[in-house]
């Protein structure tokens, strides 16, 4: 299985071409996008981390629109993202492989019964 590697910028990018462009996309999205977009953000965030990049570095384009909602979940997920492989590195020596994460975090979002 190839890893899914998004960048942030394309993640915040699909928030622009929503249908939903000036509503909260975060609330109008079904269990599963918003479990796909979780996933991704993580994704995204464990790439950086696997290649040294801080996460005061990692820089989230915003388009001006947002909601609050919004930044706080795309942060709150990118945080997540490298708590989970800095866990990792903890614990093992080395981190999650980042095309295992992908996988865990929709499953573990999937499973949960409030979103």
């Amino acid at each position: 299985m190839r890893p899914l590697l998004v960048s942030l910028p394309f993640c915040c990018i699909l928030f622009a071409q929503s249908p939903f462009a000036h509503a909260d996309r975060i609330s109008d999205m079904t269990r599963e996008e918003k479990c796909v977009y979780t996933a991704r953000l993580q994704v995204a965030a464990a790439y950086y981390f696997t290649q040294g990049k801080a996460r005061e570095d990692v820089k989230i384009h915003w388009h001006g629109d947002e909601t609050e909602n919004e930044i706080q979940f795309v942060t709150l997920n990118v945080d997540a993202g490298y708590a989970a492989m800095k866990r990792a590195v903890a614990a093992s020596g080395r981190g999650i492989p980042v095309e295992v994460i992908g996988d865990k975090v929709y499953e573990t979002c999937m499973r949960e019964t409030a979103l």
